[in-house]
């Protein structure tokens, strides 16, 4: 599962004991744990869920879909991703201080990502293959599972560790914050 609110917490503590504490170094752990290993992991996911897809079309519990919901975890994220790699992350790395609303932002694409997660979840049977699936079926719910956790404390570190150190009350209506597109 994705949500940090139901991943083991041994994950969690995991993510964030192996994170560095400075900000800079938290930043490069993030980028090189996480945005790179997602950016190796979900094509090869995509590709997987398409195989068992086609291959076991004819049975009643294929994930119809999957491919095409993780297709469109991948699109999403990677924006998601280089919003943060080309924005935010820099003006964080520069020291700027109140960068609440495009934190908001990500916040907010974090809970969508969450969603699409949970949506895979769902048409996989809580990521349990049927008894009768073969090794690429028992590969595909395996490494998803993984990927919604390895998710699930990638958007911990940002939203509980990282984030809140950059986080002021939002500006009154009419000023105007950084926003990211």
């Amino acid at each position: 599962m994705s949500d940090t609110a139901t991943i083991p917490n041994a994950t969690i503590t995991r993510a964030v004991g192996d994170a560095p504490h400075e900000t800079a170094a938290l930043i490069d752990h993030i980028l090189a744990r996480y945005h790179e290993t997602h950016r190796r992991e979900l094509p090869e996911l995509v590709q997987l869920a398409r195989k068992v897809e086609a291959v076991h079309a004819d049975h009643a519990a294929v994930p119809r879909g999957l491919s095409d919901l993780l297709h469109r975890i991948l699109g999403e994220i990677e924006v998601h991703m280089k919003k943060e790699e080309l924005i935010l992350f820099p003006a964080m790395r520069r020291g700027i201080g109140n960068l609440a609303m495009p934190i908001a932002q990500m916040r907010h694409d974090h809970d969508d990502h969450d969603a699409q997660l949970h949506a895979a979840e769902q048409l996989t049977d809580g990521f349990r293959p049927p008894h009768d699936a073969c090794g690429s079926w028992r590969a595909l719910y395996q490494r998803t599972a993984k990927f919604a956790d390895d998710f699930a404390a990638h958007v911990h570190l940002e939203n509980d560790v990282l984030f809140p150190r950059f986080e002021q009350p939002v500006a009154p209506q009419g000023q105007t914050e950084g926003h990211l597109p």
